[in-house]
């Protein structure tokens, strides 16, 4: 059986995992309901299982099923375009190609 874990992601695609595994996608979106001042940080969410991205929020839904790195990198290219600089993240992820 599947084991799923949150990650999250900062804008220049450094991530943590967040050490408990659920038997649900469900239920590692609710243990990221209360993660606290963590957000600040690394404000993009995702669930994953194993290196493969399983879960995530709109509009960031087209990353299902591709690989942590290369999530990561997405993020990483797009941290470094001039217009996403000092940007907030409800509007960053509409860059996000």
């Amino acid at each position: 059986m599947k084991k799923y874990q949150l990650i999250c992601m900062s804008f220049d695609g450094d991530y943590v995992r967040e050490d408990p595994k659920f038997e649900t996608i469900d239920q590692s979106w609710e243990y990221s309901n209360n993660l606290g001042s963590k957000w600040f940080f690394y404000p993009f969410p995702f669930i994953v299982s194993g290196e493969t991205v399983r879960g995530s929020l709109e509009p960031c839904e087209h990353f299902n099923g591709r690989r942590i790195k290369s999530l990561s990198r997405v993020f990483k290219y797009t941290s470094m375009l001039p217009e996403a600089q000092n940007m907030q993240t409800d509007d960053y992820v509409w860059l996000l190609p």
